[in-house]
């Protein structure tokens, strides 16, 4: 009877053990499969900033392109009339009939700079107050989105007008910083020069479709109530993208972003 006891116990002890060595080759593969998901995962993360990267040093590459051309022009233009002498203000008078010259005077010209200056400031203080902490790609995407509402049925015609769109009320401004006194702070010099340049090379041609033609942007600490109604189209920096889902939900647009 005791070898039989014996036999018993070791047969038990034996299945505990298999049973044990079972449940650690599962714990085993359970973790291996985890650890490949996490590899896998980084490696996606990896490849997704590598791509960002690369894309942002292509835009920067196109702006320092942009903004060396643009220094050479103004070098140019201020450095052109030294070489030769200025024609005496007696002489100019006495070739042109001052009268006729102003009255010929196309002032729709000026018109055009004045608005075109006052396009680009609106366009530069939408880069400053929402993204000047952000990449240079960043910034451009921000940018992208004011001008996709330009464009936008929607929205204004005008960058300035879609810019300060419902700011004239506390609540419903479309860009927060036109409404809650942001405005008032100190500018910072450096950033702002930077928004104001980019804005310009926006403007002259540099652009690209960064957002995927979003028209709304949050930052990705907050969660709108809209954000459900509209389709995801880019994560950029701290910032998430949306566009209109299809023509019918255009009639619903969110009142603010």
């Amino acid at each position: 009877m005791k070898d039989g006891h014996e036999h018993h116990g070791f047969e038990v002890n034996w299945t505990l053990r298999s049973l044990a060595a079972a449940g650690l080759l599962s714990i085993c593969a359970v973790a291996s499969a985890m650890s490949a998901t996490v590899n896998a995962n980084r490696a996606e993360e990896e490849r997704k900033r590598q791509a960002s990267i690369e894309q942002e040093a292509e835009l920067v590459a196109d702006l320092a392109t942009y903004l060396a051309a643009e220094t050479a022009a103004a070098r140019e233009a201020m450095e052109g009339p030294r070489l030769k002498p200025a024609k005496p203000t007696p002489a100019v008078l006495d070739a042109e009939d001052p009268i006729e010259a102003l009255t010929s005077f196309n002032f729709t010209e000026l018109t055009m700079a004045k608005l075109d200056a006052e396009e680009r400031k609106c366009l530069a203080q939408a880069i400053y107050y929402e993204a000047r902490s952000e990449p240079r790609i960043g910034q451009l995407a921000v940018a992208d989105v004011v001008l996709n509402r330009v464009a936008s049925r929607v929205y204004p015609n005008s960058i300035c007008e879609v810019v300060f769109q419902g700011s004239e009320r506390r609540t419903g401004c479309q860009f927060s910083f036109t409404c809650d006194g942001s405005m008032h702070a100190r500018l910072n010099k450096r950033k702002w020069k930077e928004s104001e340049d980019l804005a310009g090379a926006i403007l002259a041609g540099l652009r690209s479709p960064i957002s995927r033609n979003a028209t709304h942007y949050h930052a990705n600490y907050v969660t709108p109530h809209w954000a459900d109604t509209l389709t995801p189209t880019a994560t950029i920096g701290t910032h998430k993208f949306y566009k209109f889902p299809s023509r019918r939900t255009v009639a619903a647009a969110p009142a603010a972003m």
